[in-house]
């Protein structure tokens, strides 16, 4: 039986975190899903401790709203680590519990809710929706269906289990070549540059060829009308108010909020360029960094319900949007433009309006440190792409990536 040991207090993840810098800027002001992501850490595995490091301090994903709990490395005793043994710990610890209890704002002392992140995030006028759902009204109860579709039963959680792949051998060989190539130089001209060339050939032992394998577990939060109905009716406390036994019962409920398993991706890294690396650390962060964002792709691209939407930047002269090579965009990519509908009843569709497509040699490099690589597309600061089909477009609209059949 494998055994996850958590390495942050376990009493954090009851905490509701910080709601700190949730708005986009002006003009991306859009619905994102929301996620969770940890890493499993393997005890005495190589490097093991400098990728939880470099992971604790990675943003959340583009494009998605930070659900973190305070929890992020979860570290394995075994070297194998599997969705059954995970899921484990996601019941076991009722993360979903605590996930819906994020999303009222729930203070774990008095159970007292709020719908301000909800209202922040759905674009919702917050008071307006208090008063709304406060009464009870027709109005209030479609808000409240309205988010639990968009917003909070589009909550995923990310467990990455990371691990390093031993290339000792090539990294001997390249540092032994530079330090050869310092005392070739020192002979020349005439100075012992022995020392220096050493001490590049050490930090090149270390990082270069230096590649990880991740395996990228992803759940949803399950949320339909018969949950959000109990929930409100049984557990929602309004601000304000105190009913011990509503917040005694939420603590007990233990069958009502999962998570569901929705699938697993296994990438490699790969080779990744060390150019504008200076140090061993930044090697690891900048590896582990473009292989989350790679496993991140490849799950978007096989889950339709992981699929994130983007605004369009500009339509003239061009349209473009922030978007590029780290979400796995190529010249075939093709992107539906959605146009986003609000319902008699309260509730938001979206509506594909056209079709357009990323311009040869116009694809932004935004993947992780593509600047001090100073990769071709990396001075660019959007995309720009071509219309297919569909008519009129405008900024604010959002783009999905299509699967290419």
């Amino acid at each position: 039986m494998k055994r996850y040991i958590i390495i942050t207090a376990i009493a954090a993840i009851a905490a509701v975190p910080a709601i700190t810098a949730y708005g986009q800027q002006e003009g991306e002001k859009y619905r994102r899903s929301s996620i969770y992501s940890l890493c499993i850490s393997h005890e005495n595995a190589t490097y093991a401790k400098e990728i939880s490091d470099v992971f604790v301090n990675m943003p959340v994903p583009d494009k998605f709203n930070n659900h973190d709990l305070n929890i992020k490395i979860l570290t394995s005793a075994d070297k194998k680590g599997d969705n059954e043994e995970i899921a484990a710990f996601l019941k076991n610890n009722n993360v979903a519990r605590r996930l819906v209890g994020y999303w009222f704002m729930r203070n774990p002392s008095t159970g007292e809710c709020s719908v301000d992140l909800i209202s922040e995030r759905g674009l919702y006028d917050a008071d307006y929706f208090d008063v709304e759902l406060s009464r009870q009204s027709l109005r209030g109860e479609a808000m409240l269906k309205d988010a639990g579709e968009d917003l909070i039963g589009n909550t995923f959680v990310l467990v990455n289990d990371i691990r390093y792949v031993d290339k000792q051998k090539s990294a001997a060989v390249a540092s032994g070549f530079i330090r050869g190539l310092g005392a070739l130089a020192g002979a020349f001209l005439g100075t012992d540059l022995t020392d220096v060339a050493n001490s590049v050939g050490d930090i090149v032992e270390n990082i270069r060829g230096f590649r990880v394998i991740v395996t990228s577990y992803l759940y949803q939060l399950e949320w339909n009308d018969t949950i959000a109905a109990k929930f409100y009716n049984d557990y929602y406390i309004a601000p304000g108010t105190k009913d011990e036994r509503k917040r005694m019962a939420f603590l007990s409920d233990t069958s009502t909020f999962n998570l569901r398993y929705v699938g697993v991706k296994r990438i490699d890294s790969g080779q990744t360029s060390y150019a504008g690396v200076f140090e061993p650390v930044g090697m690891i962060r900048k590896v582990c960094q473009r292989a989350i964002d790679k496993s991140v792709v490849e799950l978007q691209r096989t889950y339709d319900e992981f699929k994130v939407k983007t605004p369009i930047f500009s339509v003239a002269p061009d349209i473009t949007a922030k978007i590029g090579m780290k979400e796995g965009m190529t010249e075939d990519s093709r992107y539906e433009v959605l146009e986003r509908v609000r319902n008699q009843d309260g509730t938001v569709s979206y509506k594909r309006v056209g079709v357009i497509a990323p311009v040869a040699g116009k694809i932004w490099d935004n993947r992780y440190m593509a600047t001090e690589e100073r990769s071709y597309g990396s001075e660019l600061t959007c995309t720009t792409f071509r219309k297919v089909s569909g008519g009129t477009f405008y900024p604010g609209m959002l783009i999905r990536e299509m699967r290419i059949k």
